[in-house]
């Protein structure tokens, strides 16, 4: 039992899978924030064209 613990300790072959994984939430991360910031930009500037559109009406 002692030696398969042993050959287990050393074992690296699922060492890739973690890195994979950190990679991929890096990546998700990174398109969450993109996406909020798109979105506030979108709903600020939706908001000023609004408020022109209405002053120039007469509103």
């Amino acid at each position: 039992m002692l030696k398969y613990l042993h050959s287990f300790l050393r074992d690296e072959s699922g060492v890739i899978s973690t890195d994979w994984v950190m990679l991929t939430a890096g990546v998700v991360m990174l398109g969450v924030n993109a996406t909020i910031a798109v979105h506030t930009g979108t709903v600020e500037l939706s908001q000023v064209v609004s408020e022109s559109v209405s002053v120039a009406n007469g509103d």
